[in-house]
């Protein structure tokens, strides 16, 4: 996987952790579900995150009409999205805002999975599966709220407290499958939300964010490591600008950086001014240009959203999202021109998922899934249920 996406992130330094030490391994319980189905799917499937193991071999959490609200589901795919089959939610109800629950408990709301049967459902609760996501078994731990598997280990960072508390977290790290932690020597970085974890390979980001919609200046802080977290470099926040913010990362082999850039503050009239990117090719030590992401033809201020995915310092995607609507840019010489490869009418949550591999990357919404072969340039559209 060339980009991985986090979820919502923590504050202050772990307590005591230093390179290599190890947590005690929590205890597992299993978690009683219905047996999962090989042929059907669940009408009216929402999908909320999905995660690829190869280019074909794929999984989708979200949700399902269920009595008078709805429920969690889990769909798997062994040819690259054409066909899905339902699979064993990992619980029953989904996270909320801020990796808390809402409606139960346990609850997630991100999966994550290492290999075809090796998973992780996390946010804010934590299941491990290593048959498909045919069972789970939820891990003693909470307030997981970012995971990413890569090269034969898992890294999450783990609070302990469930929303945005501002309380100590940790960076951990263990094997695809193992339930021993051992803690990573994370630098602090002071914030009310736990920090956002990328990663690519053994290169992992971490980003925390001040309070961007304040009246201050809220700049991102930016850690990076090269070596799977045993050593960290402290970068601070490249956008640049008197009230700019890098509000979304994404990172490409071998060492590529990508900030999304946005406003902190509205202008005179009270709309907000376009994003735009900046893109090292050395891990994050510098940065080239600014360039400018097209403006959305929206209302008056609501450009609410951008996602982010790069699969090398020329080929780019971005998902801008406004109350009208969202749509998916392409790029394919570092964010000088873009062009429009993909319309989302509606209100309903895009999820660009990014790129498996150079050529490969999905992005999805509702029960709809669209893939690309080809960079980019043409998208095949496929849906959940039948």
């Amino acid at each position: 996987m060339i980009v991985s996406v986090a979820a919502c992130g923590s504050a202050a330094s772990p307590a005591g952790s230093s390179p290599g030490q190890t947590t005690s391994a929590a205890a597992t319980t299993p978690v009683t579900s219905p047996p999962a189905s090989a042929h059907s799917t669940p009408a009216g499937f929402s999908v909320v995150s999905m995660t690829f193991a190869s280019d074909d071999a794929g999984f989708a959490l979200g949700s399902v009409r269920c009595g008078t609200g709805r429920c969690a589901a889990l769909l798997g795919t062994i040819d690259g999205g054409r066909h899905w089959r339902r699979l064993t939610a990992p619980t029953r109800t989904l996270g909320g805002v801020y990796s808390t629950c809402q409606h139960g408990r346990p609850c997630v709301q991100e999966v994550r999975f290492a290999t075809p049967l090796i998973g992780y459902a996390f946010s804010p609760a934590l299941l491990m599966t290593t048959d498909g996501g045919m069972h789970w078994r939820l891990l003693k731990t909470t307030g997981v709220t970012s995971l990413e598997a890569a090269g034969g280990t898992v890294v999450r960072v783990s609070a302990g407290y469930e929303g945005c508390a501002g309380g100590p977290y940790r960076v951990e790290s263990a094997a695809d499958g193992s339930n021993s932690w051992l803690a990573l020597a994370a630098p602090a970085i002071e914030t009310i939300c736990p920090p956002l974890l990328y990663r690519q390979g053994s290169r992992i980001v971490l980003a925390g964010y001040g309070n961007a919609a304040g009246g201050v200046r809220a700049t991102a802080q930016i850690d990076r490591s090269a070596d799977g977290g045993r050593t960290w470099l402290n970068g601070p926040d490249s956008c640049g600008g008197k009230d700019g913010y890098a509000s979304t990362v994404a990172l490409a082999p071998p060492s590529t950086l990508v900030l999304l850039c946005k406003h902190q503050m509205p202008r005179h009239d009270g709309t907000f001014g376009p994003a735009w990117i900046r893109i090292s090719t050395d891990g994050g030590a510098a940065f080239g240009a600014d360039e400018q992401l097209p403006s959305l033809p929206v209302a008056k201020g609501t450009i609410t959203d951008y996602q982010l995915g790069a699969a090398s310092p020329a080929r780019l995607l971005a998902v801008q999202t406004g109350t009208s609507g969202s749509r998916l840019l392409r790029s394919g010489d570092g964010g000088r021109s873009w062009t429009t490869s993909l319309r989302f009418p509606g209100a309903g949550t895009v999820l660009l998922v990014g790129f498996e591999d150079p050529q490969t990357a999905r992005v999805a919404q509702g029960d709809t899934v669209w893939t690309t072969r080809d960079g980019g340039q043409t998208w095949r559209a496929d849906h959940f249920t039948g």
